[in-house]
This record gives C-alpha cells, sequence and structure tokens, in this order.
C-alpha cells in the first residue's frame, strides 16, 4: 500500500501518514471489529478515516480488509460493493 502511494502522490510524508492513520485504525479494529457501518450486504462493514473509506468483513478469527476507498469518490463505483 506505502508504494502505491507513494507513487501516486509522489510524497513520501502524505503516503507515510496515510499509512500511520490506515495502521491506528485497523489497531482499533483489532480490540473492536463491530465498530464500523454494516453495509447493505450485511456482511461488510466500513469506517471512515479522514477522508478515506475502509471496507473490511469480520470471520471468526481475522478481520480481513478488503478495500481502501478515497470518500470524495462516488463510492457506487467501488467494483466489489
Amino acid at each position: 500500500m506505502l508504494e502505491f502511494y507513494i507513487d501516486r502522490n509522489q510524497s513520501n510524508k502524505y503516503s507515510l501518514r496515510l499509512l500511520n492513520e490506515v495502521e491506528k485504525a485497523t489497531g482499533l479494529l483489532s480490540s473492536f471489529p463491530y465498530l464500523g457501518k454494516i453495509s447493505d450486504n450485511g456482511q461488510t462493514r466500513v469506517i471512515v478515516k479522514d477522508k478515506f473509506l475502509i471496507f473490511y468483513e469480520v470471520y471468526s478469527n481475522a478481520i480481513a480488509i478488503l478495500s481502501f476507498w478515497d470518500g470524495r469518490q462516488d463510492v457506487s463505483k467501488r467494483i466489489d460493493h
């Protein structure tokens, strides 16, 4: 993820800050996996971190991060929604 955003944004500083925020959010999810709002499909959850939406699913022994989405874009354009 870090390499993708460094290449995309041409900014190490922003990309590292983004990674730090994502790590905080995923750490919070490890303690509170049902924190996110449940989506229309009844299984996928979403939390908002700054401008980004983190889509994930909770399993008995794991949390799967499905995607990160820039909240400024139309969420209906997500491929896996």
